[in-house]
Protein backbone atom coordinates (compact mmCIF):
# COMPACT_ATOMS: atom_id res chain seq x y z
CA UNK A 1 0.00 0.00 0.00
CA UNK A 2 1.65 3.74 -0.61
CA UNK A 3 2.13 5.63 2.09
CA UNK A 4 0.14 8.85 1.77
CA UNK A 5 3.26 11.06 1.97
CA UNK A 6 4.35 9.31 -0.97
CA UNK A 7 0.73 9.48 -3.09
CA UNK A 8 1.04 11.40 -6.51
CA UNK A 9 -2.51 12.57 -5.44
CA UNK A 10 -1.65 13.66 -1.79
CA UNK A 11 1.49 16.01 -3.50
CA UNK A 12 -1.25 17.35 -6.67
CA UNK A 13 -3.51 18.06 -3.45
CA UNK A 14 -0.84 19.59 -1.87
CA UNK A 15 0.60 21.38 -4.59
CA UNK A 16 -2.97 22.94 -5.23
CA UNK A 17 -3.44 24.24 -1.65
CA UNK A 18 -0.16 25.96 -1.38
CA UNK A 19 -1.11 27.50 -4.92
CA UNK A 20 -3.99 28.94 -3.67
CA UNK A 21 -2.42 30.09 -0.39
CA UNK A 22 0.64 32.02 -2.30
CA UNK A 23 -2.36 33.51 -4.41
CA UNK A 24 -4.38 34.73 -1.32
CA UNK A 25 -1.26 36.21 -0.02
CA UNK A 26 -0.64 37.66 -3.36
CA UNK A 27 -3.61 39.15 -3.88
CA UNK A 28 -4.14 40.37 -0.23
CA UNK A 29 -0.27 42.13 -0.68
CA UNK A 30 -2.17 43.72 -4.06
CA UNK A 31 -5.04 45.15 -2.43
CA UNK A 32 -3.01 46.63 0.00
CA UNK A 33 -0.41 48.62 -2.30
CA UNK A 34 -3.83 49.14 -4.20
CA UNK A 35 -5.21 50.81 -1.26
CA UNK A 36 -2.04 52.74 -0.55
CA UNK A 37 -2.39 53.59 -4.10
CA UNK A 38 -6.04 54.91 -3.85
CA UNK A 39 -4.61 57.41 -0.82
CA UNK A 40 -2.02 58.71 -2.61
CA UNK A 41 -4.31 59.34 -5.64
CA UNK A 42 -6.89 61.00 -3.76
CA UNK A 43 -4.43 63.34 -1.56
CA UNK A 44 -3.12 63.85 -4.94
CA UNK A 45 -6.42 64.96 -6.29
CA UNK A 46 -7.53 66.82 -3.38
CA UNK A 47 -4.05 69.38 -3.59
CA UNK A 48 -5.11 69.45 -7.54
CA UNK A 49 -8.51 70.46 -6.26
CA UNK A 50 -7.14 72.84 -4.25
CA UNK A 51 -4.55 74.48 -6.63
CA UNK A 52 -7.25 74.88 -9.13
CA UNK A 53 -9.75 76.58 -6.73
CA UNK A 54 -6.36 78.93 -5.43
CA UNK A 55 -5.55 79.68 -9.29
CA UNK A 56 -9.10 80.61 -10.32
CA UNK A 57 -10.30 82.22 -7.90
CA UNK A 58 -9.81 85.94 -9.37
CA UNK A 59 -11.35 84.74 -12.91
CA UNK A 60 -15.36 84.46 -13.24
CA UNK A 61 -17.17 81.73 -11.63
CA UNK A 62 -17.72 80.20 -15.45
CA UNK A 63 -14.33 79.78 -16.26
CA UNK A 64 -13.38 78.24 -12.50
CA UNK A 65 -16.00 75.62 -13.37
CA UNK A 66 -15.29 75.10 -17.04
CA UNK A 67 -10.94 74.59 -15.40
CA UNK A 68 -12.78 72.34 -12.20
CA UNK A 69 -14.79 70.28 -15.21
CA UNK A 70 -11.79 69.90 -17.06
CA UNK A 71 -9.62 68.33 -14.16
CA UNK A 72 -12.82 65.65 -13.40
CA UNK A 73 -14.05 67.69 -10.69
CA UNK A 74 -18.01 68.31 -10.75
CA UNK A 75 -19.65 70.76 -8.02
CA UNK A 76 -22.38 69.65 -5.69
CA UNK A 77 -24.82 71.29 -3.55
CA UNK A 78 -24.27 68.59 -0.78
CA UNK A 79 -22.89 65.13 0.01
CA UNK A 80 -25.17 62.45 -0.37
CA UNK A 81 -26.41 60.50 3.34
CA UNK A 82 -24.61 57.68 2.24
CA UNK A 83 -21.36 59.15 2.27
CA UNK A 84 -18.69 58.41 4.98
CA UNK A 85 -15.32 59.53 5.90
CA UNK A 86 -12.39 58.27 4.44
CA UNK A 87 -9.48 58.46 7.42
CA UNK A 88 -6.35 59.49 5.67
CA UNK A 89 -2.46 58.90 6.91
CA UNK A 90 -0.82 61.58 9.22
CA UNK A 91 1.37 62.41 6.53
CA UNK A 92 -1.19 63.20 3.42
CA UNK A 93 -2.98 65.02 5.92
CA UNK A 94 0.38 66.89 6.18
CA UNK A 95 0.14 67.30 2.76
CA UNK A 96 -3.35 68.74 2.30
CA UNK A 97 -2.87 71.24 5.50
CA UNK A 98 0.55 72.91 3.48
CA UNK A 99 -2.07 74.80 1.22
CA UNK A 100 -4.19 75.64 4.17
CA UNK A 101 -7.12 74.15 2.38
CA UNK A 102 -9.37 71.90 4.74
CA UNK A 103 -10.28 69.15 2.60
CA UNK A 104 -12.61 65.97 3.74
CA UNK A 105 -12.71 63.07 1.50
CA UNK A 106 -16.02 60.63 1.53
CA UNK A 107 -16.78 58.04 -0.81
CA UNK A 108 -20.50 56.56 -1.61
CA UNK A 109 -21.90 54.18 -3.77
CA UNK A 110 -20.98 56.75 -6.81
CA UNK A 111 -17.42 57.69 -5.81
CA UNK A 112 -15.91 60.01 -4.24
CA UNK A 113 -16.74 63.41 -2.84
CA UNK A 114 -14.03 66.18 -1.78
CA UNK A 115 -15.37 68.70 0.72
CA UNK A 116 -13.36 72.13 1.08
CA UNK A 117 -13.78 74.28 3.69
CA UNK A 118 -12.60 77.65 3.23
CA UNK A 119 -13.89 81.35 4.32
CA UNK A 120 -16.75 79.88 6.45
CA UNK A 121 -18.28 77.89 3.86
CA UNK A 122 -17.99 74.23 2.57
CA UNK A 123 -17.68 73.61 -1.29
CA UNK A 124 -18.45 69.72 -2.38
CA UNK A 125 -17.15 68.53 -5.45
CA UNK A 126 -17.30 65.09 -6.95
CA UNK A 127 -14.42 62.98 -8.47
CA UNK A 128 -15.53 62.16 -12.36
CA UNK A 129 -11.94 61.33 -12.91
CA UNK A 130 -12.13 58.30 -10.41
CA UNK A 131 -9.82 54.91 -11.71
CA UNK A 132 -11.28 51.82 -12.29
CA UNK A 133 -7.76 49.87 -11.09
CA UNK A 134 -8.94 48.58 -7.87
CA UNK A 135 -11.38 46.15 -9.62
CA UNK A 136 -8.88 44.97 -11.55
CA UNK A 137 -7.28 43.17 -8.68
CA UNK A 138 -10.67 41.73 -8.09
CA UNK A 139 -10.86 40.34 -11.56
CA UNK A 140 -7.06 39.02 -12.01
CA UNK A 141 -7.58 37.30 -8.52
CA UNK A 142 -10.65 35.09 -9.63
CA UNK A 143 -9.79 34.61 -13.11
CA UNK A 144 -6.35 33.21 -11.52
CA UNK A 145 -8.06 31.39 -8.91
CA UNK A 146 -10.50 30.04 -11.58
CA UNK A 147 -7.61 29.00 -13.97
CA UNK A 148 -6.20 27.13 -11.07
CA UNK A 149 -8.95 25.18 -9.83
CA UNK A 150 -9.54 24.44 -13.48
CA UNK A 151 -6.24 22.71 -13.79
CA UNK A 152 -6.41 20.88 -10.85
CA UNK A 153 -9.55 19.33 -11.70
CA UNK A 154 -8.27 18.68 -14.75
CA UNK A 155 -5.33 17.27 -13.65
CA UNK A 156 -6.75 14.98 -11.01
CA UNK A 157 -9.56 13.77 -14.13
CA UNK A 158 -6.59 12.51 -15.66
CA UNK A 159 -5.09 10.84 -12.64
CA UNK A 160 -7.92 9.57 -11.42
CA UNK A 161 -7.57 6.32 -13.48
CA UNK A 162 -4.76 5.38 -11.67
CA UNK A 163 -6.56 3.91 -8.84
CA UNK A 164 -8.88 1.97 -10.62
CA UNK A 165 -5.52 0.73 -12.41
CA UNK A 166 -3.84 0.33 -9.31
CA UNK A 167 -6.41 -1.86 -7.79
CA UNK A 168 -6.69 -4.23 -11.38
CA UNK A 169 -3.38 -4.58 -10.95
CA UNK A 170 -3.57 -5.61 -7.34
CA UNK A 171 -6.73 -7.97 -8.40
CA UNK A 172 -4.57 -9.84 -11.23
CA UNK A 173 -1.54 -10.45 -8.98
CA UNK A 174 -4.41 -12.20 -6.69
CA UNK A 175 -5.25 -14.37 -9.04
CA UNK A 176 -8.71 -12.91 -10.01
CA UNK A 177 -9.96 -12.19 -13.68
CA UNK A 178 -8.32 -8.43 -14.57
CA UNK A 179 -11.27 -6.32 -15.83
CA UNK A 180 -11.17 -4.15 -18.88
CA UNK A 181 -8.62 -1.46 -18.25
CA UNK A 182 -8.72 -0.31 -21.95
CA UNK A 183 -8.49 3.78 -21.51
CA UNK A 184 -10.11 6.26 -24.64
CA UNK A 185 -7.58 8.68 -23.85
CA UNK A 186 -4.82 10.32 -25.35
CA UNK A 187 -2.44 11.05 -22.52
CA UNK A 188 0.31 8.88 -20.91
CA UNK A 189 -1.49 7.31 -18.22
CA UNK A 190 -4.05 6.29 -20.85
CA UNK A 191 -0.97 4.89 -22.70
CA UNK A 192 0.16 2.78 -19.98
CA UNK A 193 -2.95 1.71 -19.02
CA UNK A 194 -3.64 0.74 -22.97
CA UNK A 195 -0.44 -1.06 -23.04
CA UNK A 196 -0.34 -3.09 -20.06
CA UNK A 197 -4.02 -3.90 -20.85
CA UNK A 198 -2.09 -5.55 -23.95
CA UNK A 199 0.15 -7.08 -22.27
CA UNK A 200 -1.68 -8.87 -19.60
CA UNK A 201 -4.27 -10.14 -22.26
CA UNK A 202 -1.05 -11.72 -23.72
CA UNK A 203 -0.11 -13.35 -20.69
CA UNK A 204 -3.67 -14.43 -20.09
CA UNK A 205 -3.30 -16.04 -23.82
CA UNK A 206 0.42 -17.85 -22.97
CA UNK A 207 -1.06 -19.06 -19.13
CA UNK A 208 -4.08 -20.26 -20.55
CA UNK A 209 -1.97 -22.22 -23.13
CA UNK A 210 0.63 -23.33 -20.44
CA UNK A 211 -2.41 -24.98 -18.32
CA UNK A 212 -3.75 -26.64 -21.44
CA UNK A 213 -0.79 -28.09 -22.15
CA UNK A 214 -0.01 -29.07 -18.38
CA UNK A 215 -2.97 -30.70 -18.16
CA UNK A 216 -3.36 -32.56 -21.09
CA UNK A 217 0.50 -33.80 -20.72
CA UNK A 218 -0.77 -34.96 -16.66
CA UNK A 219 -4.16 -36.38 -18.32
CA UNK A 220 -2.17 -38.32 -21.08
CA UNK A 221 0.62 -39.97 -18.74
CA UNK A 222 -1.81 -40.49 -15.86
CA UNK A 223 -3.33 -43.55 -18.03
CA UNK A 224 -0.36 -45.56 -18.47
CA UNK A 225 0.92 -45.37 -15.35
CA UNK A 226 -2.51 -46.45 -13.63
CA UNK A 227 -2.25 -48.77 -16.14
CA UNK A 228 1.91 -50.24 -15.28
CA UNK A 229 0.69 -50.04 -11.52
CA UNK A 230 -1.81 -52.73 -12.42
CA UNK A 231 0.11 -54.46 -14.45
CA UNK A 232 2.82 -54.58 -11.55
CA UNK A 233 0.44 -55.68 -9.00
CA UNK A 234 -0.41 -58.84 -11.57
CA UNK A 235 3.27 -59.74 -11.77
CA UNK A 236 4.67 -62.62 -9.18
CA UNK A 237 7.10 -60.95 -6.62
CA UNK A 238 10.84 -59.99 -7.62
CA UNK A 239 13.19 -57.27 -7.48
CA UNK A 240 12.73 -56.14 -11.30
CA UNK A 241 8.92 -55.71 -9.92
CA UNK A 242 9.94 -53.86 -6.63
CA UNK A 243 11.93 -51.62 -9.18
CA UNK A 244 9.06 -51.17 -11.35
CA UNK A 245 6.58 -50.15 -8.58
CA UNK A 246 8.80 -47.60 -7.07
CA UNK A 247 9.29 -46.34 -10.51
CA UNK A 248 5.47 -46.09 -11.50
CA UNK A 249 4.77 -44.07 -7.77
CA UNK A 250 7.74 -41.61 -8.72
CA UNK A 251 5.95 -40.98 -11.52
CA UNK A 252 2.67 -40.78 -10.11
CA UNK A 253 4.30 -38.17 -6.92
CA UNK A 254 6.07 -36.31 -9.61
CA UNK A 255 2.60 -35.22 -11.42
CA UNK A 256 1.00 -34.48 -8.89
CA UNK A 257 3.57 -32.43 -7.49
CA UNK A 258 3.27 -30.84 -11.36
CA UNK A 259 -0.33 -29.99 -10.79
CA UNK A 260 0.76 -28.64 -7.60
CA UNK A 261 3.01 -26.28 -9.09
CA UNK A 262 0.41 -25.35 -12.04
CA UNK A 263 -1.86 -24.54 -9.47
CA UNK A 264 0.79 -21.84 -7.86
CA UNK A 265 1.72 -20.24 -11.25
CA UNK A 266 -2.41 -20.04 -12.02
CA UNK A 267 -2.43 -17.76 -8.66
CA UNK A 268 -5.32 -19.86 -7.69
CA UNK A 269 -5.33 -18.70 -3.63
CA UNK A 270 -8.45 -19.19 -1.63
CA UNK A 271 -7.81 -18.62 1.96
CA UNK A 272 -10.07 -19.74 5.08
CA UNK A 273 -9.61 -20.55 8.60
CA UNK A 274 -8.01 -24.21 9.20
CA UNK A 275 -7.00 -25.79 12.38
CA UNK A 276 -3.14 -26.54 11.81
CA UNK A 277 -2.88 -30.14 13.12
CA UNK A 278 -5.54 -31.16 11.10
CA UNK A 279 -3.66 -29.96 7.96
CA UNK A 280 -0.28 -31.66 9.32
CA UNK A 281 -2.25 -34.81 9.65
CA UNK A 282 -3.40 -34.84 6.04
CA UNK A 283 0.13 -34.16 5.49
CA UNK A 284 0.79 -37.68 7.35
CA UNK A 285 -1.81 -39.74 5.40
CA UNK A 286 -1.30 -38.69 2.09
CA UNK A 287 3.07 -39.88 3.34
CA UNK A 288 1.18 -42.69 4.23
CA UNK A 289 4.38 -42.75 7.31
CA UNK A 290 3.60 -44.06 10.84
CA UNK A 291 1.93 -41.11 13.41
CA UNK A 292 5.17 -41.88 15.58
CA UNK A 293 7.24 -40.27 13.58
CA UNK A 294 6.45 -37.25 13.59
CA UNK A 295 5.54 -34.93 16.65
CA UNK A 296 3.53 -32.02 16.99
CA UNK A 297 3.50 -28.86 19.72
CA UNK A 298 1.29 -26.15 19.90
CA UNK A 299 -0.65 -27.09 16.45
CA UNK A 300 -4.21 -26.81 17.69
CA UNK A 301 -4.32 -23.00 16.86
CA UNK A 302 -6.40 -22.23 13.85
CA UNK A 303 -4.26 -20.09 10.54
CA UNK A 304 -5.59 -18.22 7.70
CA UNK A 305 -4.10 -19.88 4.53
CA UNK A 306 -5.31 -21.87 1.15
CA UNK A 307 -5.99 -25.50 2.77
CA UNK A 308 -4.87 -27.23 -0.43
CA UNK A 309 -1.66 -24.92 -1.17
CA UNK A 310 -0.20 -25.19 2.69
CA UNK A 311 -1.24 -28.83 3.17
CA UNK A 312 1.31 -29.70 0.42
CA UNK A 313 3.86 -27.06 1.59
CA UNK A 314 3.38 -28.94 5.31
CA UNK A 315 3.97 -32.31 2.98
CA UNK A 316 6.44 -31.40 1.19
CA UNK A 317 8.74 -29.95 4.14
CA UNK A 318 7.73 -33.01 6.23
CA UNK A 319 8.91 -35.49 3.95
CA UNK A 320 12.19 -33.97 3.42
CA UNK A 321 12.23 -34.23 7.12
CA UNK A 322 12.01 -37.62 7.20
CA UNK A 323 14.11 -38.44 4.56
CA UNK A 324 16.99 -36.70 5.69
CA UNK A 325 16.70 -37.33 9.53
CA UNK A 326 19.43 -39.36 11.48
CA UNK A 327 16.77 -39.75 14.51
CA UNK A 328 13.45 -39.85 14.76
CA UNK A 329 10.60 -38.66 15.22
CA UNK A 330 10.73 -35.27 13.50
CA UNK A 331 9.09 -32.20 15.82
CA UNK A 332 6.36 -29.87 14.50
CA UNK A 333 6.27 -26.33 16.41
CA UNK A 334 4.16 -23.67 16.17
CA UNK A 335 4.01 -20.95 18.47
CA UNK A 336 1.65 -18.00 17.18
CA UNK A 337 3.95 -16.53 14.47
CA UNK A 338 6.16 -19.36 13.16
CA UNK A 339 5.79 -22.79 12.22
CA UNK A 340 8.90 -25.37 12.41
CA UNK A 341 9.92 -28.17 11.45
CA UNK A 342 13.41 -30.04 12.90
CA UNK A 343 14.93 -33.35 12.55
CA UNK A 344 18.28 -34.21 13.49
CA UNK A 345 21.09 -34.46 10.53
CA UNK A 346 23.63 -33.82 8.70
CA UNK A 347 25.11 -30.63 7.47
CA UNK A 348 24.26 -29.69 3.64
CA UNK A 349 26.41 -30.18 1.08
CA UNK A 350 25.38 -27.19 -0.62
CA UNK A 351 23.63 -23.71 -0.19
CA UNK A 352 20.10 -23.90 1.19
CA UNK A 353 19.24 -21.41 -1.82
CA UNK A 354 20.15 -23.44 -4.75
CA UNK A 355 18.21 -26.19 -3.07
CA UNK A 356 15.25 -23.65 -3.22
CA UNK A 357 15.35 -23.54 -6.76
CA UNK A 358 13.06 -26.01 -8.88
CA UNK A 359 14.48 -29.50 -10.25
CA UNK A 360 17.54 -28.96 -8.09
CA UNK A 361 18.54 -32.03 -6.40
CA UNK A 362 21.10 -34.47 -4.72
CA UNK A 363 19.34 -37.46 -4.54
CA UNK A 364 22.82 -39.50 -4.48
CA UNK A 365 24.17 -37.64 -1.92
CA UNK A 366 20.77 -37.14 0.42
CA UNK A 367 20.54 -34.29 -0.89
CA UNK A 368 17.36 -31.79 -1.16
CA UNK A 369 14.67 -32.18 -3.88
CA UNK A 370 11.14 -30.55 -5.71
CA UNK A 371 9.65 -30.26 -2.32
CA UNK A 372 11.26 -27.31 -0.74
CA UNK A 373 10.82 -24.72 -4.24
CA UNK A 374 6.59 -25.65 -3.99
CA UNK A 375 7.52 -25.66 -0.34
CA UNK A 376 8.96 -22.03 -0.81
CA UNK A 377 6.83 -21.04 -3.90
CA UNK A 378 3.69 -21.58 -1.61
CA UNK A 379 5.39 -19.17 1.33
CA UNK A 380 5.39 -16.71 -1.21
CA UNK A 381 1.60 -16.66 -2.63
CA UNK A 382 0.91 -16.24 1.15
CA UNK A 383 3.02 -13.57 1.81
CA UNK A 384 5.10 -15.34 4.21
CA UNK A 385 8.83 -16.64 4.85
CA UNK A 386 10.72 -19.89 4.39
CA UNK A 387 13.38 -19.19 6.70
CA UNK A 388 16.29 -22.10 7.25
CA UNK A 389 19.02 -22.45 10.12
CA UNK A 390 21.34 -25.68 10.99
CA UNK A 391 21.78 -25.24 14.65
CA UNK A 392 23.75 -28.29 16.58
CA UNK A 393 23.22 -31.18 14.20
CA UNK A 394 19.47 -30.16 13.81
CA UNK A 395 17.63 -28.83 10.55
CA UNK A 396 15.44 -26.19 11.10
CA UNK A 397 12.72 -24.73 8.29
CA UNK A 398 10.76 -22.11 9.47
CA UNK A 399 7.46 -20.81 8.11
CA UNK A 400 6.99 -17.23 9.56
CA UNK A 401 4.16 -15.41 9.11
Amino acid sequence: MISRRHSVFFKLHSFFFLAIIVLILLFLSALGEQEQQKVHLLTHRSMELSRIIDETKSISCMKQSKELNDAGFKLIDNKTPQCKPIALPPPMLSKLRSRNVSVTIYKDDEGFVYALSREHCTMYYRDMAEETTYYFVWFLFFALLGGLVSMYLLLWSNLKPLKHLYTQIQRYGEGEEIIDIHSRGKDEIALISNALHDALEKQNKLKKSRELFLRNIMHELKTPITKGKLIVELEEPSPNRNLLAKLFNRLEHLIHQMAEIEKMHAFAISKSSIRLDSMVQTAIDNLMIEQELVQMSGCTQRIIVDRSLFTSALQNLIDNALRHATVLPIHINYDGKTICIRNSGEPLKRPVEEALQAFVTERGEGGLGLGLYIAQSVADLHQFKLNYRYEEGVHIFCIIF
